[in-house]
């Protein structure tokens, strides 16, 4: 039996992961095989929402599929960033929910160019936004599950009614 520790680097959302494996006494064979085996679960699981990394290719999908475009934006060393990329990201419930309503982007506040009306002193930053780039809700910070279903209760009800509205015109 091999003893040792390891730590787990990821990223849910640019979807690469880093394992360290700190003890020397595990054979590199078997360190090499742990990596990959995290990896492909890891990636899978990333996999499974469609994240854009740029604003006007964002944009232009939420134009043609007529969804919700939803813009999070996050720092590179951001602990709370990492906690909802990890943690309600990754839950199934909202996963099925964003992938089916919305156009996903992720941009990183000192990488990414987005519009200044776009202001990210805080991070995280969640907007959503219709397709026309009219603001339904943006909120800043880390939401645990049920707290994220809930704004995305509140979008949902916006986004309906603003698009009820455009058909009676």
């Amino acid at each position: 039996m091999f003893k040792y520790s390891s730590k787990v680097y990821y990223n849910a959302i640019r979807g690469y992961a880093t394992l360290t494996l700190l003890n020397l006494r595990m054979p590199i064979l078997m360190k090499r095989l742990a990596s990959l085996l995290l990896l492909g679960v890891l990636n899978t699981y990333a996999s499974m929402l469609e994240w854009q990394h740029e604003y006007e290719t964002g944009l232009k999908m939420a134009q043609t599929e007529h969804k919700i475009f939803y813009v999070f934006i996050v720092s590179e060393h951001c602990r709370w960033c990492r906690k909802m990329e990890a943690t309600t990201l990754q839950d199934s419930s909202v996963m099925a929910r964003l992938a089916s309503k919305y156009v996903l982007v992720e941009l990183v506040r000192e990488i990414d160019d987005y519009p200044s009306s776009l202001q990210a002193k805080m991070v995280p930053k969640h907007y959503f936004m219709m397709p026309d780039q009219s603001q339904l809700y943006s909120v800043p910070g880390y939401w645990g599950t049920e707290d994220f279903h809930s704004i995305l209760d509140d979008v949902e009800k916006k986004y309906n009614r603003k698009i009820a509205i455009k058909e009676k015109k």
